[in-house]
């Protein structure tokens, strides 16, 4: 009996071992086990950006408020509100601290500035004062010469004393706006002439008028 049931057990054995495939799969490895990270990492500079975007389109809209007659006040009050308990895109573990006191401290520092982005950062130093004769010097140059921007005066100049910001701020208001003016409209009269020349061209070559 037991070389019997040894017979039959190996028969049995040699036809599951035929059943069975000659290359068997390696077992599957362990699936790593991913943890998911709740919140991107940004740099500490790109919330400063953002900083200084956001508060320039705030400073923007209270310019077009004060042209509209609004009190700056109260545009000054509405938008501390609203950034009240927001955080930043680009580091949304950072509050957003506008106050009313930083708008209006940030807004002067901004106007004074000539609206430059620049002063809106957070170790923005002020640029160097210009003398009132270096400040003249700059305005001549403005009005006498056919410059069309600050930039193309600053460019004239032989030897700046500071940078074209300090010159703008040394203006004065009432002097920025007059020379701002003045750089518009000899813009427009450049668009203007060429306009007339291209007609002039169009026409002297049998063109349409």
């Amino acid at each position: 009996m037991n070389k019997e049931f040894a017979g039959r057990q190996g028969s049995s054995s040699c036809e599951n071992a035929s059943r069975a495939p000659m290359h068997q799969k390696p077992p599957a490895p362990a699936r790593e086990e991913v943890v998911p990270t709740s919140r991107a990492h940004y740099s500490s500079a790109s919330w400063q950006q953002e900083r200084v975007q956001r508060l320039g389109r705030i400073f923007r809209a209270l310019d077009k408020g004060r042209a509209a007659g609004k009190r700056l006040c109260k545009m000054l009050r509405l938008h501390a509100w609203r950034w009240n308990g927001r955080r930043y895109t680009s580091e949304p573990a950072r509050p957003v601290q506008f106050s009313y006191g930083t708008l209006m401290r940030m807004y002067g520092r901004w106007r004074a500035s000539g609206g430059n982005p620049e002063a809106l950062a957070l170790r923005w130093r002020p640029p160097v004062k210009v003398r009132k004769g270096h400040a003249l010097d700059f305005a001549r140059v403005c009005i006498n010469s056919p410059a069309r921007s600050f930039s193309e005066a600053f460019g004239r100049l032989s030897r700046p004393r500071a940078t074209i910001y300090a010159y703008r701020l040394a203006l004065g208001a009432k002097l920025l706006r007059r020379i701002v003016r003045l750089f518009s409209a000899r813009r427009l009269v450049d668009c203007r002439t060429r306009n007339a020349r291209a007609t002039l061209n169009n026409l002297a070559t049998g063109g349409a008028t």
